[in-house]
């Protein structure tokens, strides 16, 4: 097969012309060209750009026809184009990218460059160029533009605001800016400003703002706290009121490192703030109507226990009255019988104190129980105890329910004192009622104490019977409910009891049945001296 003309004339050039020679070497070629300007049917193509295209360099004959069926109408015209702009001005490069039909069917992505050479008199007679296949630059191109067009879909579908920022340096290194790199729609309508006023923009410039302090921030800035996450690395969320650049709202952000920048999701949450101080506002109102309600409960619970108080001072005086009367009695049949003298009398005398101090005692308990108002003080528990068995002893007595007390005399406890009268001796009530309604022929009750490195340990226990139902022991502590069969029971006491123990004294209280009646276990924190002070 005869040699063509033009690849004769191409070798021949470039064993002459070095320029040539290192045109080709410069650009890393997929085939090459070599076309007749004079005749311009005439073109010749190395076999390896026909390869590129799947073809076998004999089945294409080397005229201009060959390509141009292969090549895609609208980058035959870019290209022709290009041409004429290169004829008529050499130094317009003559570089294009243009697609061809595979001979199997899909497209092959070419870059195509080519320079014009003259005679000796200027004149444009050939034109050499080379090929470049880069159709596997232009898939993954498509494929990062698809995935790029995929990832921007899904940050434009987010409820939330995405902006992505890289580090802007002085001359010195430092820090001084952020340049926004990227924005979605959320972002762009919060701020807003569309994306092309965003993107390449430096933050101080769209949002000064960033750059003042803000007082939910304790008097840092947002860009502050900006350049602490790109130079730790650790991310950030904030909470923060921002009044500038035509924004009045509550933010909620977090802040991400990315590279040499960071990416800030953020959202408004002016109306969830709203929201939130109308609800801390009304828990406050609910808990200081509570707290109220639970003062008159207190009182209610006090009125309660008071009338078996009254009942109980005036069985407490009845016998001192009684003795005041003998005493009386019998200073005035010693005056009649002319035998009264001063050493009896003097003896008499301090007999019936004894008795009034007994009854003074008795009022002075009584007024202490009532207290409106107390501090917290050290005690010694077993005379406290004492102290409130004293209030009901009679009663006791009376219903013939027997009171052991086992507490060692060197427990001392630091609370409200009255109080704690308030809670042990509504349980005690509690229990002598289970008593007496279930009809306890021999009815005991018993409290002892034990004291750990922590806390004092307090159980009454009683043999009224107990609680059967576990529905109903679990609820004993509920206000208004009773289980005293005659509704006589106000509910009050017990739910009084777990209030007091729990909220005013720190404590804990609960109770289970055992043996044959319930029992009742307190729990209250040891408190050191300078811990008294403190409260």
């Amino acid at each position: 097969m005869q040699e063509h003309y033009l690849k004769k004339e191409l070798y021949e050039k470039i064993n002459k012309d070095s320029t040539i020679f290192d045109f080709l070497e410069k650009n890393s070629l997929d085939g090459v060209w070599y076309w007749d300007l004079e005749n311009s049917q005439n073109e010749w193509m190395s076999p390896k750009f026909w390869k590129v295209l799947g073809y076998e360099a004999n089945e294409k004959e080397h005229l201009v026809s060959q390509w141009q069926e292969l090549i895609f109408d609208e980058d035959l015209k870019k290209a022709t184009e290009n041409f004429k702009k290169h004829y008529s001005d050499i130094t317009h490069p003559y570089d294009q990218i243009v697609r061809y039909k595979h001979k199997n069917g899909h497209t092959v992505w070419v870059r195509c460059r080519g320079s014009i050479i003259k005679d000796k008199d200027g004149k444009p007679i050939r034109m050499i160029g080379v090929h470049n296949d880069i159709t596997s630059q232009k898939i993954a191109e498509e494929d990062l533009l698809r995935k790029n067009n995929e990832l921007k879909a899904i940050l434009d579908s987010s409820l939330s605001g995405i902006l992505a920022l890289e580090s802007y340096y002085d001359e010195k290194g430092e820090i001084v800016d952020f340049i926004f790199t990227m924005a979605n729609k959320e972002a762009c309508r919060i701020v807003n400003l569309n994306e092309e006023q965003i993107i390449g923009q430096k933050l101080s410039k769209v949002h000064s703002g960033n750059f003042e302090p803000l007082d939910s921030l304790n008097g840092e800035t947002l860009f502050d706290n900006y350049k602490r996450v790109v130079l730790s690395g650790e991310s950030k969320m904030l909470e923060f009121y921002f009044e500038n650049n035509g924004i009045k709202d509550w933010f909620r952000n977090k802040i991400v490192k990315n590279n040499d920048g960071f990416v800030c999701t953020f959202e408004v949450i002016t109306q969830e703030k709203i929201l939130q101080q109308k609800l801390e506002k009304k828990v406050k109102e609910e808990v200081e109507k509570q707290r109220n309600q639970e003062k008159i409960l207190l009182q209610q619970s006090k009125m309660a226990a008071m009338g078996e108080m009254i009942g109980a001072i005036a069985h407490n005086w009845r016998q001192p009255l009684n003795t005041l009367s003998f005493l009386c009695i019998g200073l005035i049949n010693q005056f009649e019988n002319f035998s009264l003298n001063k050493n009896y009398l003097n003896k008499w005398m301090q007999r019936i104190n004894k008795q009034l101090t007994f009854m003074s005692n008795t009022i002075d308990d009584f007024k202490n129980f009532y207290k409106p108002k107390e501090d917290f003080k050290q005690i010694n528990l077993k005379d406290t105890i004492s102290k409130i068995i004293s209030l009901i002893q009679y009663e006791l007595k009376l219903n013939k329910i027997k009171v052991n007390i086992d507490i060692c005399d060197s427990i001392f406890l630091v609370c409200l004192e009255n109080q704690l009268h308030q809670a042990i001796i509504n349980i005690l009530l509690n229990a002598k009622d289970a008593i007496l309604e279930n009809n306890i022929k021999d009815g005991e009750i018993v409290i002892c104490a034990k004291k750990t490195s922590s806390s004092t340990i307090l159980t009454i226990e009683d043999n009224g019977g107990g609680i059967k139902d576990i529905d109903i022991l679990k609820r004993i502590f509920e206000p208004y409910f009773t289980t005293k069969q005659d509704s006589n029971g106000t509910g009050v006491g017990l739910y009084m009891s777990k209030i007091i123990i729990e909220q005013n004294l720190n404590g804990k209280i609960g109770v289970k049945n055992i043996n044959q009646g319930l029992k009742f276990k307190i729990k209250i924190p040891n408190y050191s001296s300078a811990e008294i002070l403190i409260r």
